[in-house]
């Protein structure tokens, strides 16, 4: 019996999460359901014991066809050839290639410190200046003086000062 000990259930348990980790290094998560990964992954551990469990699962229930446990075994199998075959880590050097080629794909102006981004920030600062001063300028335009004293004459507001016909 695999699970006699639990040396033996641990050991199983990290090969298994040996596959599974593979199996997140090809399209597997695409295609099929975390639990059928891990089935599998554990399929390939201990086939025996991952064929009893499913059989029994899926025997469980009388309305459940005996093609649908074929099917199951059709799909384990295929991942597990997935997971065997493209489960590798990449060339290291493959890699570094891919990432050199990612690097010259940046936008430089949104690599924090360097001389584009420096640029974009300082033309957004100046842009900002602008605004301000425009903003500061039309508010000093538009206050006036109430009694517009470089003129000398009194800004007539809602009291007409001019009001000749009350006596």
């Amino acid at each position: 019996n695999y699970l006699d000990s639990p040396v033996d259930s641990r050991s199983l348990y990290e090969s298994a999460l040996t596959h599974v980790r593979a199996s997140r290094l090809t399209d597997a998560e695409l295609i099929y359901t975390p639990s059928q990964i891990a089935l599998a992954a554990f399929a390939l551990v201990a086939p025996e014991l991952a064929n009893q469990w499913s059989n029994s699962k899926l025997r469980t229930d009388p309305s459940t066809p005996a093609l649908s446990v074929d099917t199951l075994q059709y799909q384990i199998d295929l991942l597990k050839s997935l997971i065997t075959s493209v489960g590798c880590p990449p060339d290291i050097e493959a890699v570094r290639e891919v990432d050199r080629r990612l690097k010259l794909c940046k936008n430089p102006e949104k690599i924090v410190g360097s001389a584009a981004y420096l640029a974009k920030k300082a033309e957004e600062e100046r842009k900002a200046e602008e605004k301000r001063n425009k903003k500061a300028n039309e508010a000093a335009a538009k206050e006036k003086d109430p009694f517009d004293q470089e003129s000398g004459k009194v800004t007539l507001g809602l009291v007409d000062y001019d009001d000749d016909d009350d006596e």
